[in-house]
């Protein structure tokens, strides 16, 4: 059981997040979910999670946002970053060199998406 290794994931799309919630549910991990970068940042301040999952593209404080918030927070600095976007490797490009660690492309292939996830939370 992956219990202790909390995963916060934070899209706005009520489908995409449900969908990452119960595959990653599936593999014993323990997901907390947020709507946006706002309520994304307050909830990995709060729960100081393993692993952050991140749609770029959100209104209000988009992912690239929550990534410097996250990258400036020492107590969150390593936390390692997955992000997803539908929008092409422009964004998630940029998104990496603001400091995310990983990209997945959307729609999401399961079996990638869930190997990078188990693949971040080993290094």
């Amino acid at each position: 059981m992956k219990s202790d290794e909390t995963i916060l994931v934070v899209e706005d799309d009520d489908v995409a997040r449900e969908l990452m919630r119960r595959a990653l549910e599936r593999r014993g991990y323990s997901v907390i979910t947020a709507e946006d970068g706002i309520q994304g940042y307050e909830a990995a301040t709060r729960a100081e999670p393993r692993l952050i999952i991140t749609d770029i593209n959100m209104p209000g404080a988009d992912g690239v946002h929550l990534v410097r918030r996250i990258r400036d927070t020492p107590a969150l600095a390593q936390v390692p970053i997955l992000v997803t976007t539908g929008y092409g490797t422009g964004n998630a490009t940029f998104s990496l060199a603001q400091g995310a660690t990983a990209y997945e492309p959307k729609p999401l292939d399961p079996e990638s998406f869930l190997a990078t996830v188990a693949r971040l939370l080993k290094e």
